[in-house]
């Protein structure tokens, strides 16, 4: 056993010390499930259909969907241990793919799927829903400007979540604790003490709601994909 291993025995954890979070904890559990099933209805076979065609959308949404799936693993893993410097980037990253499947859901058709596939940078190619007249490249900013219609608390969250991915004040104020009298206190590893209720609900709030959009934009495509298919018997 490691020596964090053996500092993080015998402690609750988060959601035994917060009862409150076990649902929204259990809820992103239940979504790995369901983005297998995603799986099936882009790429599955039927009796009566036999293979489902393939097109260039569908490489990206299985792509998101298996980069998705390893991120709530890892949320899973590390959030109710406490590990908040891991599980917190993750939230960042699980926006990201949140981004891009919007983008690709208000540009025209294969636009965006095509620079995606190409390992090209989003940022190094103009934006196909800019101003005529205007040339934007296609940077965060830019995505989130078309995603922020659907999500208004997309800015919070990437601001958030983006101060966990690079060594900020964040890491400092869970490490050490300033008292009212100026004295400093803390552990290695951080104090789970120092990681309050509200602050842990937001975390996995914003996890959630990145997630659900995920889905939510890929059986949107399935949907229409399944529709399109019985067009075609």
């Amino acid at each position: 056993m490691s020596k964090y291993e053996d500092s993080r025995r015998g402690q609750p954890t988060v959601t035994e010390r917060y009862p409150q979070l076990a649902q929204g904890f259990a809820f992103l559990r239940d979504q790995q499930d369901t983005h297998f099933d995603l799986v099936h209805r882009l790429v599955g076979t039927t009796a009566d259909r036999g293979l489902t065609p393939l097109f260039e959308v569908d490489l990206v949404l299985l792509s998101v969907l298996n980069r998705s799936l390893d991120l709530i693993d890892g949320f899973v893993c590390t959030y109710d241990r406490w590990n908040v410097s891991t599980a917190a980037p993750q939230v960042r990253m699980q926006v990201d793919n949140l981004l891009r499947l919007a983008l690709v859901h208000v540009a025209p058709p294969h636009s965006v799927s095509r620079l995606l596939l190409s390992g090209d940078r989003l940022s190094d190619h103009a934006d196909p829903l800019a101003p005529p007249g205007k040339k934007f490249k296609l940077s965060d900013a830019r995505l989130r400007d078309h995603a922020r219609p659907l999500y208004p608390w997309l800015d919070q969250v990437y601001e958030k979540a983006s101060g966990w991915i690079h060594f900020s004040s964040v890491h400092v104020g869970v490490t050490m604790l300033v008292g009212a009298d100026g004295t400093l206190s803390g552990r290695f590893p951080s104090d789970i003490d120092h990681y309050p209720f509200d602050f842990l609900e937001q975390v996995l709030w914003a996890m959630n709601e990145a997630t659900r959009g995920v889905v939510s934009f890929i059986d949107a495509f399935a949907s229409g994909k399944e529709q399109a298919s019985s067009s075609w018997e």
